[in-house]
């Protein structure tokens, strides 16, 4: 049994079946490598035997017999991260191990038997998480990435960065729809004798079951009408792969362009996610992001939200920022426009400051800048000092804070807190999850 092999027994496939379709794909490449351990073990490598040898362990009055299984499942997680190679060509990490041993304890669970894993034999899923982070791709990343790729990979990063959908809405993105909405796009421009914009489409998330306002720029379209010529349909589906295969793509591109990652960092789909909402983080209201990676809002505000074309204008305003090759939206024009009104901005906050300085006592001041520094976590510098205590001429250190230029303070606490509640956003609509 390799990894890619599929075990069709009716015990598996009904385990399967009852599973979201969000997991299900991702179980089966778990099960797959579970039953690679079975084989090197000497245990069943198909689902039904497994069962058949389950049920006659339970009835063994011999512990170690009757619970095999239960304590298989943490020797399974040990071989992961110690002598299992990967796709990847190293051993799993601990959070993607213990992710792995979950298709197990879900099968069986599903057959009613609920393995017994004995304490501290696994480590907490709260111990695991965050040792690894998704990769916060850069737009230079990315175009870099883009370079490298065939038309195919092209296509699929391109398309990847105007969505954000997650990996599974991916996978599902429908041929005949696009292929519609680009030619009603194509066929409006030439009755209103203009170049052809922005594509706009919706679909329905499978996480959440919540429209996703979709947009494909020209550049992307562009590359979806060479990949339609070049690769015939096989499955209705815009990309024959799956998601283990988009996560593959998007790690290959990343090695090729030899892009540096973090200690505990990793490449996945749910990169591109995570660099579309932080992209529009400030730039784009919160419902309208929402509505734009398939989070719940409000009915009245979607209607809103759809009435005044909102997210369309949102898309508009980021596309020059998610170009690949450099050459989208309406150019250096408008990227010059909107600096020009970020640099108008940050005048009036320098004129604000200027007279808050003059309005405010500088014991208070202080006093403020010292409270609001603790809240964010910003350092202040001190400076040691030296005072005498006693006639003898005992002398005594002491610590100072010094108070920072109030500008270069703010800029650090707008920082702060522009990191905090970008963290905020990114938790609140999915990341971290596919």
């Amino acid at each position: 049994m390799t990894y890619n092999e599929m075990d069709n027994s009716k015990a598996v496939l009904d385990w399967l079946n009852s599973c979201k379709i969000s997991v299900k794909g991702q179980y089966i490449n778990r099960w797959g490598i579970w039953l690679e351990y079975c084989k090197i073990n000497g245990l069943p490598i198909n689902g039904d035997a497994q069962l058949e040898d389950i049920k006659q362990r339970r009835l063994s009055t011999d512990s170690e017999i009757k619970f095999y299984y239960d304590n298989a499942v943490p020797k399974f997680y040990q071989w992961l991260i110690n002598d299992y190679i990967g796709k990847t060509k190293k051993h799993f990490a601990e959070g993607s191990a213990l992710s792995t041993t979950t298709a197990v304890r879900s099968f069986f669970k599903y057959h009613r038997y609920n393995l017994q894993i004995q304490d501290n034999a696994l480590p907490s899923s709260e111990k695991v998480k965050g040792i690894l982070e998704d990769h916060a791709f850069t737009i230079y990343e990315l175009r870099d990435m883009f370079n490298l790729g065939d038309l195919s990979e092209r296509t699929i990063l391109d398309i990847g960065v105007n969505l954000w959908l997650r990996v599974g809405d991916f996978t599902k993105l429908d041929r005949e729809t696009i292929e519609l909405a680009i030619k009603r796009e194509n066929e409006l421009a030439i009755q209103e004798k203009r170049q052809p914009n922005t594509v706009e489409f919706e679909v329905i998330s499978e996480k959440e079951s919540e429209p996703v306002s979709c947009h494909l720029s020209r550049e992307a379209i562009e590359l979806i009408e060479q990949y339609l010529k070049t690769y015939p349909q096989k499955n209705g589906y815009l990309f024959p792969y799956r998601e283990d295969n988009l996560n593959d793509i998007l790690k290959r591109l990343a090695i090729k362009a030899k892009i540096t990652l973090g200690k505990h960092e990793r490449v996945r789909w749910h990169c591109l996610r995570k660099f579309g909402i932080t992209v529009m983080h400030g730039k784009v209201t919160e419902p309208v992001m929402k509505y734009m990676v398939g989070k719940h809002i409000e009915k009245a505000l979607k209607t809103y939200i759809q009435g005044n074309n909102e997210t369309f204008k949102a898309f508009k305003l980021i596309e020059p920022l998610i170009s690949l090759t450099k050459t989208n939206g309406n150019g250096n024009s408008q990227v010059a426009k909107q600096l020009e009104e970020m640099k108008k901005t940050a005048f009036n906050q320098l004129a604000m400051l200027k007279l808050m300085e003059k309005i405010t006592p500088k014991e208070e001041m202080q006093k403020a800048i010292i409270e609001l520094a603790g809240e964010f976590g910003t350092k202040l510098k001190t400076e040691t000092k030296v005072k005498a205590i006693s006639e003898g001429g005992t002398l005594e250190t002491y610590q100072v804070t010094q108070i920072p230029d109030l500008n270069d303070f703010i800029n650090e606490v707008g920082k702060a807190i522009e990191k905090k509640d970008l963290e905020r956003v990114l938790k609140e609509n999915g990341n971290g999850e596919h």
